[in-house]
């Protein structure tokens, strides 16, 4: 199944802001994260949160087709 990738902040340096990807049926959000870490290793030591289709997700959220995921790193700031 397909579904849409959006990243932020830092995340987007490395994986750009969109992507799509194919994933098997019953895909979780953290099966997901492992596979671009797996991709990506030095992103490994994030904490990242997720949303899907703009909640956020457990990590044991099942994907659908067309679902946009989006990641979130840690940020600071403010005043």
């Amino acid at each position: 199944m397909r579904i849409r990738l959006r990243f932020f902040a830092s995340l987007r340096e490395v994986m750009g802001a969109r992507a799509q990807r194919t994933v098997a049926a019953g895909t979780t959000v953290g099966t997901l994260w492992q596979a671009i870490v797996a991709e990506h290793p030095h992103l490994g030591s994030l904490r990242v949160r997720v949303a899907v289709n703009q909640c956020y997700a457990d990590p044991s959220q099942r994907l659908a087709e067309g679902d946009e995921v989006a990641f979130f790193p840690p940020v600071s700031g403010g005043g």
